[in-house]
């Protein structure tokens, strides 16, 4: 009889968690906009490490022979 009240006080906390998202979802707008657009073009503000890469494969070229 020990494990009941434990049991039943972590049953309400699921169920008042699980009442919380059904009202959320009760209430929301289905034609609202749910975050940014996904075909957005969004650049990184540091391009480094995609700099980089390419430099690794072959030298940038200075105008000078490699001969």
């Amino acid at each position: 009889m020990t494990h009941y009240p434990e049991v039943f006080k972590r049953y309400q906390e699921n169920y008042e968690q699980y009442e919380k998202q059904e009202q959320k979802f009760a209430t929301e707008n289905p034609l609202e906009e749910q975050g940014p657009d996904h075909f957005e073009k969004v650049l990184p503000k540091d391009m480094t490490p995609w700099e980089q890469k390419y430099d690794m494969l072959m030298p940038r070229y200075t105008g000078t022979s490699c001969q």
